[in-house]
């Protein structure tokens, strides 16, 4: 298993890192040739200028393999996942408070009924 793990993140390395730095390179030495990624290289962090100026080309590149090959232009990646386990003393306030707000709704519609059962029956009398 820890060699299939090295695999897969050799494999995640060269298409995430690896190829936008080597496309960064081939795009920079067809527009300025070798004295343009000379001058890359003079810059305070020349591998990220590189991977920042090939990463289009890289995604192209990991998209046409993910057409001959699904998955292989972009790699998997593993993630951690954690459920929240729900408490019942949680669900037991929810409930509580939804059976107050019921409770109320219904006395307040009472108080309505009443009013308009008193309303119809005054103008009745008038």
């Amino acid at each position: 298993m820890m060699a299939k793990d090295q695999l897969r993140d050799l494999h995640l390395f060269a298409m995430e890192s690896a190829l936008p730095l080597g496309m960064g390179i081939i795009k920079n030495a067809r527009t300025g040739g070798l004295q343009k990624i000379m001058n890359v290289f003079k810059l305070k962090d020349p591998l990220s200028e590189l991977q920042v100026d090939g990463e289009t080309s890289a995604k192209v590149v990991r998209d046409k393999i993910d057409e001959l090959f699904p998955g292989l232009g972009h790699p998997v990646v593993s993630v951690n996942v954690t459920v929240e386990e729900n408490h019942p003393n949680n669900e037991r306030k929810d409930s509580d408070s939804l059976v107050s707000t019921l409770d109320r709704i219904d006395s307040q519609l009472d108080l309505m009924r009443q009013y308009f059962n008193n309303d119809s029956q005054n103008i009745d009398d008038a």
